[in-house]
């Protein structure tokens, strides 16, 4: 049975948890305010805990709180000896409103020592009780780290009235005005950029075709262009090894013939023309993951990795989404696998604030349409990507739908047209533009950059 001094002594291990219930007890009005910052779990002491609850659940049936209710509720259940004693010990001391908001952080910065300690815990739990290789063990350590360290321990709030919302609002808009925001990171194609307003941070962005489209050198080519500007870019290749990746960009930026390049087959002047590509993209700051078989977990632990390396990440490219490595548990459904591995993906784009590209495939469904160019729809065996995604790009090439279209393209003059559809934009326009594929070279032209390269002096 608890005594006075049992009593006494689990006031004084969590003192600030009970020297706030007692502020509440003598302040109930401030129990909105209270509510609204700490939670149940933010008590680490059973009784405090339960108390609280006990006020959390009064002031919900009928706006108020009573110690007089709270004490015949302890009472009632027995689970607190002695509560005449507890409401004589909340309610003894005098505490004023001045202490509210430090014994909440005080509160709040416990929890959060407590969530540290379990972690350290985890870690030597997994150390001692699993056998995994060094990656997976970094993977999983960061992520125990990152919960034990992820909730904000101030007591600011997410929640604004007109007049503040509308200030924010405004002063964005004069710092865009002035070129002092960010407007989206440019992707080097005019046509594309004047459409969507560039890639926005924290924003997931899919990139979809059906095969041969080009999605990876059109991912490429855009990674390209950003590095190009010092603006750091990370890779996530699940599919294609880093040398691949690099002779694409060498070959983009060279402009010399793709197949003589692999083949080592090219002449003096285009050996000038590598050269040159090598100067102007060695030092350029990128960044290549090629491991397949990476999951989501590996994914983040990699690209915070990579973030703290380079100081900051302007770009991610994933390839390409049906690659990552599903939970084993999950594989009896695949397209809800794939969902939440697209919002986990969106969530790591919010969480590290870099816009990231997410290459996918879209099912075949297309294929027994007249008209083949790729709808929203056509995302749906791959889980919930079209309601997930804060945009979505297809790629449509109609002269790879058929043999028939290719020979009636090629007779044309439109074999190489690529339309860029934006299907979803959060907050851009939706639309199409065309750029034009240079398969020799593994590129992208977009006819905007051509006219303002052509209107430029010459020097």
């Amino acid at each position: 049975m608890a005594t006075k001094e049992n009593i006494l002594k689990g006031f004084e291990q969590h003192n600030h948890e009970f020297q706030l219930l007692g502020i509440l007890l003598q302040y109930p009005e401030k129990i909105d305010e209270i509510a609204d910052t700490l939670e149940l779990k933010h008590f680490l002491n059973p009784q405090a805990q339960l108390i609280y609850e006990i006020l959390l659940n009064q002031f919900q049936e009928n706006s108020q709180i009573s110690r007089t209710k709270l004490f015949l509720r302890l009472k009632k259940d027995g689970i607190i000896k002695k509560p005449e004693e507890t409401i004589e010990l909340l309610t003894s001391g005098f505490n004023t409103l001045d202490e509210l908001l430090p014994t909440i952080d005080l509160i709040k910065n416990n929890y959060q020592k407590q969530l540290l300690l379990k972690a350290a815990r985890r870690l030597k739990e997994l150390v001692d009780k699993t056998d995994l290789s060094i990656g997976d063990y970094q993977a999983r350590a960061q992520d125990i780290i990152f919960e034990a360290t992820n909730e904000s321990t101030d007591t600011e709030k997410h929640i604004y009235l007109m007049e503040e919302a509308l200030m924010d609002s405004f002063e964005a808009y004069i710092d865009r005005k002035h070129n002092k925001a960010d407007v989206g990171l440019r992707t080097g194609f005019i046509s594309l950029d004047n459409l969507i307003g560039g890639f926005k941070k924290g924003h997931l962005s899919v990139l979809a075709a059906s095969t041969s489209m080009g999605k990876t050198a059109f991912a490429i080519n855009i990674a390209k262009n950003i590095i190009k500007r010092n603006v750091p870019v990370a890779v996530i290749s699940l599919e294609m090894d880093a040398q691949e990746i690099i002779d694409r960009m060498i070959i983009q930026e060279s402009g010399v013939n793709g197949w003589k390049y692999n083949q080592g087959e090219t002449n003096e002047e285009e050996d000038k023309r590598v050269s040159r590509a090598l100067d102007t993209l060695h030092k350029l700051p990128l960044v290549i993951s090629d491991e397949r078989g990476l999951n989501v977990a590996q994914i983040r632990a990699r690209l915070r990795k990579f973030k703290s390396q380079m100081g900051e990440l302007g770009l991610v490219v994933i390839d390409y989404l049906q690659m990552i490595q599903l939970p084993d548990e999950q594989l009896h459904n695949t397209a809800r696998a794939v969902g939440q591995v697209v919002l986990q993906l969106r969530n790591l784009a919010s969480e590290i604030n870099v816009p990231i590209i997410l290459i996918s495939q879209i099912s075949r469904s297309f294929t027994s349409r007249q008209d083949k160019r790729p709808v929203l729809s056509d995302l749906r065996d791959s889980g919930n990507i079209e309601e997930v995604a804060d945009g979505v790009i297809f790629l449509y090439r109609h002269a790879h739908t058929s043999a028939a279209a290719r020979e009636k393209a090629e007779e044309e003059g439109t074999a190489n047209d690529t339309d860029v559809i934006v299907a979803k934009q959060r907050t851009g326009q939706t639309g199409s533009i065309k750029l034009y594929f240079e398969d020799e070279y593994i590129r992208f032209i977009d006819p905007e950059n051509l006219s303002l390269e052509e209107s430029l002096p010459n020097v």
